[in-house]
């Protein structure tokens, strides 16, 4: 996402932009930089040398140029791009517009303190205007075109850096991120950011929920958060009930979604109500799958708990229960109406959960773009402490690449399985391990296998493990194991098989991944060989 920040020049825009993205961990460009880099000379000479209107032209296609990236960047757009009414439709198309405002003092304070470190723009320059008048032209005749914003902060009296805390306070407890997802049955409309608990009611009786709601949970889950939810429902005037079931894997029966079936019968939930899952990946798990096979199929919306479930599990529709012959092998694509990713509940998630959930951020980042890898990089240890900014540009990421996904292939019969990335060796060392080791551990250690066997099939570079194993390392998440021997009958398994042939997604570079087939025995053996090195 990028967020473009405007207003008139000398307002301190290209003082905010680094600052507000160090508060995301996101990377922030200058624009006036951009066309210098691509014109080899300044902004000032292409003006002088070049007219205007070819610097105009540079500018608008310097800023068109800028491409598409789920990681987070900020735009100090300078102070002509946004004139052009097809540039602000750009920005508007890539992320939101940040106006800065600022008195007639402010801003010829600003330009006058430019033009001092431009002694070329002095009262000798031919091209010379006093501050003050070239700071009321300015206001005067672009009016419009800076209150054309989704936003606007009012920066007199406060420093850059007081500027940058508002804007990022405003995103992440205002504003948040809002993702459409595409699915078969209806769009699922994913809401990231502080405090959405409070109003998760609102949102469902915007979606046209009228009926009862069933609000499925875990006990530990319920006795934090179901109070909130359970308000927000009334408050709007929607019927609910509460009903619990048991955390984690062991909540992923097919004894407990009976047991939920006869909740939803004798407590009269209907087509015209749904299911509200509260909780982590695993309630989401069982409770959509109940919402699939229910009355044939009634409205649920998920409510995420964890970052495994803001991050990957809530997205997309997939819905199952565990058996003994392995894990998610019963389900059902259902699409949730909405996500309701409430970011704040975070705080009180378990270090290790926490870690867990980053393995599918990573995932996700390396199969978008290096841009997005290094944003990772960069707020990581951000993200485990807890820093909201960093959390949401986090989940964003992992979201809008999910959701880009699934939105061109809801029912997995191709794109959709890059999100496999990891989960061949992943689930099978989960359920080996009787799911001793978290989700999110064992997909870091399919991560590591499965770029280890692409090393050996000689489809990738070495660099691309030592890479994914740094950030491993920093999510405080495993590179290396014993496998158990049971590992090899759940690979064999797996439910990405056609025509009994194992399937795996191997990376060939960030941003570029493989399915392949009929992979050897010795090959398989190799990787597990490196993942097993001195564990």
């Amino acid at each position: 996402m990028h967020i473009f920040l405007v207003g008139p020049p000398g307002i301190g825009k290209s003082s905010v932009a680094p600052l507000l993205a160090h508060h995301f961990g996101a990377a922030a460009i200058e624009l006036d930089r951009e066309i210098e880099r691509r014109a080899g000379k300044s902004c000032k000479d292409v003006i002088e040398q070049d007219g205007m209107e070819r610097f105009l032209e540079i500018e608008s296609s310097t800023l068109q140029k800028l491409a598409p990236t789920p990681s987070w960047v900020v735009v100090d757009t300078g102070g002509r791009a946004p004139i052009r009414d097809d540039n602000r439709a750009f920005m508007r198309s890539r992320g939101l517009i940040v106006g800065l405002h600022g008195s007639l003092d402010r801003v010829t304070s600003g330009i006058a303190a430019t033009m001092a470190q431009r002694p070329n723009q002095g009262p000798s320059s031919p091209w010379y205007e006093a501050p003050r008048d070239r700071a009321r032209k300015v206001l005067r005749e672009r009016k419009a075109v800076y209150a054309d914003t989704d936003v606007t902060f009012d920066v007199d009296g406060a420093t850059a850096g007081e500027t940058a805390r508002a804007i990022a306070a405003w995103l992440v407890s205002a504003r948040g991120v809002r993702i459409d997802v595409a699915g078969p049955e209806r769009p699922c409309r994913v809401l990231i950011r502080a405090g959405l608990l409070d109003h998760v009611g609102s949102h469902l009786v915007d979606l046209g929920w009228r009926g009862r709601v069933a609000v499925v949970s875990d006990a530990a889950t319920a006795s934090r958060y179901e109070d909130a939810v359970l308000r927000s429902l009334e408050g709007v005037g929607l019927d609910s009930v509460a009903v619990h079931v048991p955390g984690g894997e062991r909540g992923k029966r097919l004894s407990v979604a009976a047991r939920l079936w006869d909740a939803l019968a004798h407590e009269g939930v209907g087509r015209d109500g749904g299911i509200l899952a509260l909780g982590g990946g695993s309630v989401g798990d069982v409770a959509g799958f109940v919402a699939a096979t229910y009355l044939r199929g009634i409205r649920v919306a998920q409510v995420p708990t964890t970052l495994l479930g803001m991050a990957d599990a809530s997205i997309g529709g997939k819905t199952a229960i565990d058996i003994a012959a392995g894990k998610n092998l019963v389900g059902a694509f259902h699409s949730p109406d909405a996500v309701f990713a409430d970011i704040a509940v975070l705080a009180t998630l378990p270090a290790r959960q926490l870690s867990s959930g980053l393995a599918e951020v990573t995932k996700c980042a390396f199969l978008a773009d290096r841009e997005s890898v290094a944003q990772l990089q960069r707020s990581l240890e951000n993200v485990r402490a807890g820093d909201l900014g960093a959390i949401l540009a986090a989940v964003t990421i992992a979201a809008e690449v999910k959701g880009g996904i699934v939105s061109q292939d809801p029912r997995e019969s191709g794109l959709r399985e890059l999100l496999n990335f990891g989960h061949t060796m992943g689930h099978a060392y989960e359920a080996a391990s009787g799911y001793r080791v978290t989700h999110g551990e064992a997909v870091a250690i399919g991560m590591v296998y499965a770029t280890a066997l692409a090393e050996k099939l000689e489809l990738t570079a070495p660099t691309f493990r030592q890479e994914l194993e740094s950030l491993l390392d920093r999510a405080a998440l495993p590179k290396r194991t014993r496998l158990p021997n049971a590992v090899w009958s759940y690979v064999l398994q797996d439910k990405k098989a056609r025509a009994g042939k194992l399937r795996w997604i191997l990376p060939r570079r960030i941003g570029r991944f493989s399915e392949v087939t009929d992979v050897g025995e010795p090959a398989l053996r190799a990787a597990a060989r490196i993942v097993e090195r001195a564990a």
